[in-house]
């Protein structure tokens, strides 16, 4: 590493010492300016930079004393931290399949799509006429948006995200046909 920033260094130097200024008329651009130049650049090279001083360390210097109001021995307890990390498992989703919009209800492909890192998704495909989905155990816990896509194109979905807990059941009702969903996944029948 230490090589590579001499490296650069030299470099960077080299490059600098081709503009240094040149004298003002010369007509003869032979070995004599090359050797101006070429003895100019080393000397720029073994120049020794200027002995640098260490900077100054501060000091805290106590302007007055503490003195505790409340002579009592302070006492400690162990108080359980939450977090908003669910804890790592599978779960599930199901819901309804309501308020489809375009006559009878045909086979539904349901997707949960994680909405954290590693952003994996889910899919339950049911049955024609069928009012209801279950992805029952195997949904990673997290927080999902569910969309369904009907063989047409139509889109539906939940109107709020979903969090999945390690051996829970959540429901997420499919009721809004009107907003505008991503595209199903090219992987997803």
């Amino acid at each position: 590493m230490k090589q590579k920033i001499l490296l650069a260094i030299a470099c960077c130097l080299i490059l600098a010492a081709c503009n240094l200024p040149r004298p003002a008329a010369q007509t003869d651009s032979g070995p004599n300016l090359l050797e101006t130049n070429v003895a100019a650049t080393l000397a720029a090279l073994t120049r020794s930079a200027p002995p640098q001083q260490p900077l100054a360390t501060p000091t805290l210097q106590a302007q007055g004393t503490f003195t505790p109001e409340n002579s009592e021995t302070p006492s400690f307890t162990n108080t359980p931290v939450t977090t908003n990390t669910p804890e790592p498992g599978f779960g599930s989703i199901s819901g309804g399949i309501l308020n489809y919009p375009y006559g009878a209800i045909p086979q539904i492909t349901i997707v949960a799509y994680e909405q954290g890192a590693p952003y994996h998704y889910w899919y339950w495909i049911t049955a024609s006429g069928s009012t209801s989905y279950s992805m029952d155990g195997y949904i990673s816990t997290g927080k999902y948006q569910v969309v369904a896509y009907d063989p047409d194109g139509h889109k539906g979905g939940c109107v709020t995200l979903v969090e999945v807990k390690k051996n829970e059941m959540v429901t997420c009702d499919i009721t809004d046909w009107a907003g505008s969903y991503r595209d199903k996944p090219a992987g997803v029948p």
